[in-house]
């Protein structure tokens, strides 16, 4: 049985993002995002594991945005991010992309 663990419910984007890990970028593609996560396609990427790393968020709702994220869980290419202490104007910007991404859904 499996018990789902979210406190946010995704949505489905199409936006790439910059994983910097060890202070060099590497792409991936954000398949869903919430407030509290997201779940991405690792497109180039080492294999070493991190506590966190900076991820820079693009999308067509403004600016880039940097968050801190932590990883949840690996498969393959796929993985699950938390972000990590978000502030008040990161949560503001994460609602605008999620309000953009629902109405072009």
């Amino acid at each position: 049985m499996s018990s789902e663990r979210r406190s946010a419910s995704r949505t489905r984007v199409d936006l790439f993002a910059n994983q910097y890990i060890d202070g060099v970028p590497h792409l991936a593609d954000v398949l869903e995002l919430s407030m509290t996560g997201a779940l991405v396609r690792r497109v180039h990427s080492p294999d070493a594991d991190r506590a966190g790393y900076a991820i820079e968020l693009a999308s067509e709702a403004g600016p880039p945005m940097w968050l801190c994220a932590s990883s949840v869980w690996r498969h393959g290419d796929f993985e699950a991010i938390r972000f990590v202490e978000t502030s008040a104007l990161d949560k503001l910007r994460l609602a605008n992309v999620l309000d953009e991404a629902r109405r072009a859904a």
